[in-house]
């Protein structure tokens, strides 16, 4: 009877397993089919048809996995931007994995990366989904997006022209309701806005949103922590083993409102929010932003701070790990004062210490919105009879934002030994 169960059991195991759905995806046909044939699954040519594939197999309640080989991909029809459709199973998961050689027989995310590129004349999200989907997990593992295609650049100064890019995020969850939203092993960079927000509707009070071993690099203002907060909060949100790398402030202005690399949204964004073992380096205008009165309960442990207070005028390695409000005005924190925020659960093992990575920053020229004074003019008096901001004309800037390109041959990984440990791990992908 025992022997009867425990067949009974392996085969119930075995069709569980069998439920899963494995479309591969490469330019390479000949190789790609005879990878998808190993792997007992369907060869693709695009992410669009492996998407649209999906659908039908996530309304069947099979989880799906997409693994794509390394290259570049332009979005539906080469448009620069994908457009998911609305996925309508709460019991089903969907994971895109990336980095795989063209046979498919390795897998290096951060050596040989599958590139989700854009376009010019890019005007929507690089990745949108359907409104109110459902799913129960959804997750990115070892992808790089870059829309530097999409933003436009001023040769003479150096920096981002913001006005004439496209500062769409790269993720548009359209309320989609999950109980997991996972981006692991992945790199985003050259983003002319928000990288995203994980505006997700939690499906249960165990939901979680976290972040592993992803590299944010030269972004303008990259990651808000926050969620669609639906019927209840999503449990926590994660942040592990990243790292945030020559991020930008909003504006080049010691007083624009958005200042950090990564902003913790508030109290109803999740019950906690766990920052742990990430790197904060060069960092424009600072590592975090908190400046809510009421924010989820903080973890911050084993984080390495180095060199993000530029904007400020700060030169200490630790200055401005955090931004809070204080008093009625913002009050930026080196690592020893982090523990003072009332939301702040722990503040642990924090460090600073030069992680020996081969970036730089450049000399950024900072402005002072409340020096500039208003031109003297008729427009402006009209200006100030409608209540309006008056013109202050224009102010330089310099080497804000300026355009970097990712290297497989040298990734920003730390090479000093005391520095390892912190941040994205380049000989780990984490699940």
């Amino acid at each position: 009877m025992k022997k009867f169960i425990i067949i009974l059991l392996c085969a119930f195991i075995s069709m569980a397993v069998a439920e899963d759905s494995i479309f591969v995806v490469s330019a390479d046909k000949e190789k790609g089919k005879a990878a998808a044939e190993k792997l007992n699954g369907k060869w693709c040519k695009s992410l669009t048809k492996a998407v649209a594939r999906a659908e039908g197999e996530i309304s069947e309640g099979k989880n799906v996995i997409i693994k794509m080989a390394a290259g570049e991909y332009k979005g539906d029809l080469g448009s620069g931007a994908y457009e998911f459709p609305a996925f309508k199973n709460d019991k089903a998961s969907l994971c895109i994995e990336g980095g795989y050689s063209a046979d498919f027989s390795k897998r290096a995310p951060f050596k040989t990366p599958t590139k989700i590129v854009t376009v010019a004349d890019r005007s929507a999200p690089m990745i949108k989904f359907g409104r109110n989907s459902k799913l129960k997990s959804f997750k990115v593992d070892g992808l790089l997006f870059d829309s530097q295609a999409s933003n436009k650049y001023d040769a003479k100064s150096n920096s981002l022209k913001i006005g004439s890019s496209c500062t769409h995020v790269y993720f548009q969850f359209s309320y989609l309701e999950t109980n997991e939203l996972a981006f692991v092993n992945s790199v985003f960079l050259n983003s002319a806005n928000r990288v995203m927000e994980p505006l997700i509707r939690a499906a249960t009070d165990k939901a979680v949103i976290r972040y592993e071993n992803c590299i944010f690099l030269n972004n303008r203002i990259p990651l808000k922590l926050d969620s669609a907060r639906f019927r209840q909060s999503p449990a926590k949100i994660v942040v592990n083993h990243c790292s945030f790398l020559l991020n930008w402030a909003y504006n080049p202005d010691p007083g624009t409102g958005n200042p950090a690399a990564l902003e913790i949204g508030p109290y109803q964004a999740a019950k906690e929010v766990i920052l742990t073992n990430n790197l904060f380096y060069s960092n424009f205008g600072g590592a975090i932003l908190a400046l809510n009165k009421k924010m989820p309960a903080l973890t911050v442990n084993n984080n390495n701070f180095v060199g993000n207070g530029l904007l400020h005028g700060k030169t200490e390695a630790d200055a401005v790990c955090m931004i809070v409000s204080a008093g009625g005005k913002k009050q930026d924190l080196a690592i020893d004062s982090i523990e003072d925020v009332t939301a702040v659960d722990e503040a642990e093992d924090n460090v600073s210490v030069a992680p020996g990575i081969n970036l730089t920053l450049g000399s950024p020229l900072v402005v002072d919105s409340s020096k500039v004074k208003a031109k003297d003019n008729w427009q402006n008096e009209v200006r100030r009879i409608l209540n309006m901001n008056l013109d202050g004309g224009t102010v330089a800037i310099k080497d804000y934002c300026p355009r970097k390109d990712y290297s497989t041959e040298a990734p920003p990984f730390p090479a000093n030994p005391d520095a390892v440990k912190y941040g994205a791990q380049a000989d780990k992908i984490l699940k």
